[in-house]
């Protein structure tokens, strides 16, 4: 994450994803990747759990234009209509159970607007990783979108 040219590939990207609209980061914090997306020109807002991560960000003078507010990213919205919703290295796997994910991915379709694009940046673990015996079978609960 903090390799160099990884951070300037990352917003490259999300520039192009952002495709001249508003972006949402999803798990701001001190707006590593969102400081310098709103310095390449796209309008930036986020949500972040943390109020200190929220004040280090605050007190960046060049986060000046970002809307960040303080929430759970499955569930917290924010007024606005973005193009991108983004949430950035392996933050996904802070919500550890299928039905925290499922309303993250529920909150991101709330806040795109048609078109819009939602981004998941995150590792698979190798399968050597796991012995069998450790992974208790998937249980997929069927959901019902409106979307």
């Amino acid at each position: 994450m903090f390799a160099d040219g990884v951070l300037e590939a990352t917003v490259d990207c999300l520039v192009e994803l952002a495709d001249g609209g508003a972006a949402m980061e999803f798990a701001i914090g001190t707006g590593r990747v969102a400081v310098p997306l709103a310095a390449r020109g796209v309008p930036v807002a986020g949500i972040e759990l943390s109020a200190d991560m929220l004040d280090v960000l605050r007190s960046k003078p060049e986060a000046s234009d970002i809307t960040a507010v303080e929430g759970d990213m499955a569930v917290t919205f924010v007024e606005g209509e973005f193009s991108l919703v983004y949430l950035v290295f392996n933050t996904i796997q802070n919500l550890t159970t299928q039905d925290e994910q499922v309303a993250c991915f529920e909150n991101a379709a709330r806040h795109l607007r048609p078109g819009g694009r939602f981004v998941i940046e995150t590792s698979v673990p190798g399968s050597r990783c796991f012995s069998p015996a450790a992974i208790p079978p998937l249980k997929l609960k069927p959901r019902i979108s409106s979307r």
